[in-house]
């Protein structure tokens, strides 16, 4: 589409150069270009609820609670232990093979997707489940990313836990990491210990919490 742009405008000026006028549809393309390039940007990016409203969706530890967008405008809400979580196969048109780790609600069916990786990166689901998992397990303390690190203080578990010295880190370790070590060495061993580690051995917290759950059917 580009280039059908700047192929168009340059006959356009080659008109212009021998007949000295502009046709209707440059002038208007042109307008419209600089309308969506400049004004309309400007008012998007201080107004970004024009195209996406914020329907108050997310996964909320203090309360347990899980809400997310089901179609148009409409959300569906509930506890965080009332979901199971599978993983899916997916064949994408052009050929590559992905992954996404859902949670089904097991009482209406209604699901949503946590993560998307591709086939290579499998073993990541897990991780991300039991990221999952630990987050909204009020008696853990947050997970240790990046994303959570600044909001750590605002937790009491987690607060608790960072006071009595067992995180091991300072208080800034993600802001102030040296990225190029991290891009070199840290992630590199970061996902090895993610691939070598025995997902298969660790409890399942959230059979543990709904009795015989083993033993019920989804619907």
């Amino acid at each position: 589409m580009k280039v059908f742009f700047i192929a168009f405008a340059f006959a356009e000026i080659v008109a212009y150069i021998e007949f000295g006028e502009f046709s209707f549809v440059f002038l208007a393309l042109v307008g419209l270009h600089l309308f969506f390039h400049y004004p309309f940007t400007w008012y998007l990016e201080r107004n970004p609820e024009f195209i996406v409203k914020d329907l108050g969706c997310g996964f909320f530890r203090p309360t347990g609670m899980v809400k997310f967008r089901t179609w148009r405008e409409e959300t569906f809400e509930a506890p965080f232990i009332e979901f199971d979580p599978y993983i899916s196969f997916h064949v994408n048109p052009k050929g590559p093979v992905s992954y996404k780790l859902l949670l089904r609600h097991r009482y209406t069916g209604w699901q949503t997707t946590v993560a998307q990786v591709a086939d290579v990166h499998k073993v990541e689901l897990y991780a991300h489940w039991d990221e999952l998992q630990r987050y909204m397990d009020v008696s853990q303390p947050l997970p240790d990313v990046p994303a959570l690190e600044k909001y750590r203080h605002l937790d009491p578990t987690t607060a608790e836990y960072d006071a009595a010295g067992k995180r091991g880190r300072l208080a800034d370790y993600w802001a102030t990491l040296d990225l190029t070590w991290w891009e070199n060495e840290g992630y590199p061993a970061h996902l090895k210990a993610i691939r070598e580690f025995p997902w298969s051995t660790l409890e399942d917290r959230m059979e543990k919490s709904v009795p015989n759950l083993a033993e019920a059917a989804m619907v």
